[in-house]
């Protein structure tokens, strides 16, 4: 596997093949501002009608591309991936998830969902809060997804959101795993604990990773009126 030596400014992806370095840059404050408000909302309705009122959330589900071999190298697919607390938040949010999911995991489920709400609500309406050089999802399935990452670290995401802004944004990194027991893949899996058996997710009873992507280069893509 790829050894990746991380700083503020720099990702080195050390191999057998060859060695690469790239310069980090920070994620748009438009496209964190999106996803702060597109995320709020859909508490919002959570809170005030029910779970099941949320029925799609382009801001969690870009389309994640990453690069194979074959006549047809790139392969796509629709992956949950979010924003992370600043390194000095994390733990604290985290012990704030881990907390409410162990208050909540004897009650019935429905009456939790204020307190849920709640929670994840703290982190996302303070964007000051985000870490805008790093975005992460979990792994699930362990498909060729998995298997493209394990040869070749870069990747590319395509967040499209709604009407009738349509925000929209390339965004171009490479990607590291991150393993049980690390404080990232501790806060991707508490943040998702949270929901797991709200209507809107597919169940899933196995997390064997986490996926932590390192921004390089983003396009905004979102549309405008030609005259």
């Amino acid at each position: 596997m790829d050894e990746f030596i991380v700083s503020q400014q720099t990702i080195q992806i050390k191999s057998n093949k060859k060695n690469s370095q790239y310069n980090r840059i920070e994620l748009p404050q438009d496209f964190l501002i999106w996803q702060s408000s597109a995320r709020m909302f859909a508490f919002q309705q959570m809170a005030e009608h029910s779970a099941e009122k949320v029925r799609t959330m382009p801001a969690h589900l870009p389309v994640l591309a990453t690069f194979g071999a074959g006549e047809f190298p790139v392969n796509l697919t629709a992956r949950g991936i979010g924003l992370l607390p600043k390194p000095e938040w994390i733990e604290d949010f985290c012990v704030q998830f881990e907390k409410v999911i162990h208050k909540t995991k004897d009650q019935d489920w429905q009456e939790t969902l204020p307190k849920r709400v709640e929670a994840i609500r703290k982190f996302y309406q303070n964007p000051e809060k985000f870490d805008s050089l790093l975005l992460g999802g979990l792994e699930i399935f362990e498909g060729q997804t998995y298997k493209n990452l394990l040869v070749d670290p870069r990747a590319a995401l395509l967040y499209s959101g709604e009407a009738p802004k349509f925000p929209s944004y390339q965004i171009n990194g490479v990607i590291k795993f991150v393993n049980k027991g690390d404080i990232y893949f501790r806060f991707l899996l508490a943040a998702r604990e949270l929901f797991a058996r709200d209507t809107f997710h597919i169940h899933q009873i196995h997390y064997p990773f986490g996926y932590l992507f390192y921004p390089i280069e983003i396009k905004d893509k979102t549309p405008f009126p030609r005259r």
